[in-house]
């Protein structure tokens, strides 16, 4: 069967490049907007790795040390996505009367820029051999494959999410399964992009795909809620006295969390049980 080297360097090349691009820019000054973009794309430089060891089994840890120069930066994006919601929090439940809370957005503010510092000095170590080494290991390993192949091995992926979704079906989601499920969508979606974008079909249908992206839109509040909840809580816990202000705010962002974690529980099981059926 012929190779498909042309077709999947072609879907790596255009993240490979738009990450490059964006890395450049965050070596001179770092922006939450560009942030968050470089961490989407090390989101599928990291899953399409995934895929390449599902395929080279034999040589996995080899093909997974491709991505070790960018595993500790890719950790602390993960930190300027969560500041960035718990700030977006802040202006939902806090926003029209942020004068009375400065020392909450203060807070906030410090720890911010603590993870922007953090994030520039890691950037500033990762060299442009860094870069070069990951994509000559991912040509690679895609050197000979077949659609088939990687039909294969893609479908086993999705197939083990869907096996842990319907794990979670049958017992109470916390939050680091409700987490868990969120990473586990964003890899199915992306999965079956690359999917379509060398022939294959896709494994779900555009129904099943309408429904997972808004179950992800939804996990996305709920994540924004979840961080502000730990936030807020681990702040008003270094006081000695909670202000009746503050117990007030904390008592509403608790009940909107219940509630969006039952129906977040509600709609999982619903299009687990139709993705599995």
């Amino acid at each position: 069967m012929e190779s498909t080297l042309p077709f999947i360097m072609q879907v790596f090349d255009r993240h490979f490049d738009a990450g490059k691009s964006v890395f450049g820019e965050l070596s001179k000054k770092i922006k939450s907007r560009k942030a968050l973009d470089l961490q989407e794309e090390l989101f599928f430089f990291k899953l399409f790795l995934q895929v390449l060891e599902k395929i080279h089994f034999e040589n996995k840890q080899q093909v997974a040390r491709a991505f070790t120069p960018f595993k500790y930066l890719n950790k602390n994006l993960r930190k300027v996505h969560h500041i960035r919601l718990i700030a977006d929090g802040f202006e939902t439940y806090f926003g029209e009367n942020r004068a009375d809370y400065g020392d909450y957005e203060k807070q906030i503010a410090q720890n911010k820029k603590e993870v922007y510092t953090q994030v520039y000095e890691i950037i500033l170590s990762i060299t442009l051999k860094d870069w070069e080494d990951l994509y000559h290991q991912v040509r690679h390993f895609s050197e000979g494959l077949s659609v088939l192949t990687i039909n294969t091995a893609t479908t086993q992926i999705i197939n083990e999410e869907v096996d842990f979704f319907y794990f979670d079906t049958k017992s109470r989601l916390d939050p680091q399964t409700i987490y868990e499920i969120f990473n586990g969508l964003k890899r199915v979606t992306a999965l079956e992009k690359i999917r379509l974008s060398i022939g294959l079909n896709t494994i779900f249908t555009d129904k099943v795909h309408l429904q997972i992206s808004e179950l992800s839109q939804q996990l996305e509040s709920w994540q924004r809620n979840q961080l502000l909840l730990q936030h807020l809580g681990s702040f008003l816990g270094q006081k000695e006295k909670v202000s009746k202000k503050y117990q007030l705010v904390l008592t509403q962002v608790q009940k909107d969390h219940k509630e969006i974690t039952q129906s977040v529980a509600e709609r999982c099981r619903e299009l687990f049980t139709k993705m599995l059926h």
